[in-house]
């Protein structure tokens, strides 16, 4: 008789606990599923800027904006890398969200018009390493092309400052990785201007700078109309000194030019 009624005891206890471990299960994935849903809606109407520290192989910790109206299921988006200057150099990569490009495009990002998921490095060191950010754009590409939806026709580069300078560095050692480049109040090596023959050129510079001397474009886009490269252009910012970040980057024209440049 006691044997039947610890049996009993047992059964109802293993079904309640059976029962408990199948609630809790299904409320987890009730909750991922809304909390994925909400991130979801959150990115598409609003967009979001995500921090990824200690996971690139390349050294460079970075942000990854996604525009609004972006989705996992919509068409593939163009990726724009933007190369801080000398003033953002440090390990915090969070600090970066009052720097980027992305602070300084608020007006454009605020429309649908811009369509573009930033990428925002950060180097710990002075001065980018050419083969380092490919090497993050390789694992942008491949270890989380399952995840972002980026259109490899169209990858551009930007930068400011020693950005601008390893804007101009990168793209004449890896030309055939970029669709466009958009160098900002840096320069190049004239002797490889040739290397940029088919990279359309767009390079911003103040005729008053006293960090960067307004030469350091000038030459770089003679040398390179010189070369006969495809589309070289500087603009120059009359009476303007070296902080032009937030003139540049917040015009809706460089955007619009970017997005004309496919491969």
């Amino acid at each position: 008789m006691k044997f039947k009624r610890l049996k009993k005891w047992l059964k109802k206890k293993l079904s309640q606990k059976v029962f408990l471990t199948f609630a809790c299960f299904w409320l987890l994935a009730v909750g991922v599923i809304v909390g994925r849903c909400y991130y979801d809606l959150k990115t598409y109407f609003f967009g979001d800027t995500l921090v990824y520290r200690f996971v690139s192989q390349s050294g460079y910790d970075y942000l990854l904006h996604l525009p609004r109206g972006y989705t996992d299921f919509g068409k593939p988006r163009p990726l724009l890398i933007y190369l801080h200057g000398a003033g953002e150099t440090g390990k915090n990569v969070r600090k970066l969200k009052h720097h980027d490009l992305v602070r300084h495009a608020k007006g454009n990002i605020a429309t649908k018009d811009f369509p573009f998921i930033v990428i925002s490095p950060m180097t710990p060191r002075h001065g980018w390493q050419p083969k380092q950010i490919i090497r993050l754009l390789d694992e942008i590409l491949t270890d989380e092309g399952k995840r972002w939806k980026i259109d490899e026709s169209q990858i551009y580069l930007t930068g400011m400052s020693m950005g601008g300078f390893g804007t101009f560095q990168t793209a004449c050692e890896f030309p055939n990785r970029f669709t466009a480049i958009i160098p900002v109040a840096g320069g190049g090596n004239i002797e490889n201007a040739e290397q940029l023959k088919n990279v359309p050129t767009w390079a911003f510079h103040g005729d008053a700078d006293g960090v960067v001397p307004y030469e350091c474009s000038s030459n770089m886009i003679e040398a390179m109309q010189t070369a006969g490269c495809r589309e070289a252009k500087l603009t120059t910012l009359k009476g303007a000194g070296h902080g032009i970040t937030h003139e540049v980057y917040s015009k809706p024209e460089i955007y619009q030019w970017l997005l004309q440049k496919r491969k």
